[in-house]
């Protein structure tokens, strides 16, 4: 990592300390002295998601007006790494997925109102994804398929989630901008005197445009079932509504995919816990 580093970074970085910092779906992130971050792939599939964020972030915060913390340099190839890699700014906090849903719930209308800024209408052009933003009938197929991997006493509630969602009206406005990926392991919070507070949102690798209900669904992995009703109420979606079936059928897919992680990794034990809340009701 030194090496990659010295070889291309700016001069006044090549002298900071590095140091491991943590290791996420996507990629492996470095402390680079006190306010940056180094960011690395770890697949290639990643790499396609960070040259995304670098061609369209800096798009995204001037339509939002929000600070979306756009790398700072972009790295390249070298025959040591076969990727490009980003420098960001390090934004101090925790991660929220380590702690706990009763803590979330001190951030969800300060989330939803982050949300509910960046959704802005997205520019024609703007990228879209083949997982998140796109009508639900689109993932029927595969959503369905994971199901049938669930228990067999739980596979009745979680194809009664997913149906109301397919039934519930298609979204039919513009697209607007999505992170495409808020789950509380790309949610920095900060403590502060009365709780957590919402410092963050980071890696927006999947950021697209399309149905806002896609970033809403994950409402559910951060948030308690009366915070985040009262959160969405707060954006405009009211529980029982087109909008409310449609996120509940988002959050049902990302409990399932998070979930198998197990309950030894944070992401996987809030899938789990987020996946006996919606099957229980």
């Amino acid at each position: 990592m030194e090496r990659l580093v010295a070889s291309q970074a700016p001069k006044q970085w090549v002298r900071l300390p590095i140091s491991y910092l943590a290791t996420g779906w996507d990629n492996e992130v470095y402390r680079l002295g006190e306010r940056l971050l180094v960011r690395v792939p770890r697949r290639a599939l990643a790499a396609q998601l960070a040259e995304r964020e670098r061609l369209w972030l800096d798009r995204a915060a001037a339509d939002s007006g929000l600070d979306l913390s756009a790398p700072l340099f972009s790295g390249m190839p070298t025959a040591e790494y076969p990727w490009s890699f980003s420098i960001c700014r390090y934004v101090p906090g925790v991660s929220a997925a380590g702690i706990s849903r009763v803590q979330r719930d001190h951030y969800a209308r300060q989330f939803t109102g982050y949300l509910r800024s960046l959704h802005a209408v997205a520019p024609p052009e703007a990228p879209r994804s083949a997982f998140r933003g796109r009508p639900l009938r689109e993932l029927d197929d595969a959503t369905r398929g994971r199901i049938e991997l669930l228990p067999t006493a739980q596979r009745p509630a979680a194809q009664s989630i997913w149906e109301a969602g397919l039934k519930a009206a298609e979204y039919n406005g513009p697209a607007h901008w999505l992170h495409g990926d808020p789950h509380p392991h790309n949610t920095i919070v900060q403590n502060g005197p009365d709780g957590f507070e919402l410092a963050a949102l980071v890696d927006f690798g999947d950021l697209c445009a399309g149905d806002p209900s896609s970033d809403l669904g994950m409402l559910w992995l951060h948030f308690s079932a009366d915070s985040r009703d009262s959160a969405l109420a707060e954006y405009g979606v009211l529980k029982g509504s087109d909008t409310w079936l449609r996120s509940r059928a988002w959050a049902l897919r990302y409990a399932m995919l998070t979930s198998p992680l197990g309950p030894d990794d944070p992401l996987g034990r809030i899938g789990l816990e987020t996946l006996r809340g919606l099957l229980r009701h």
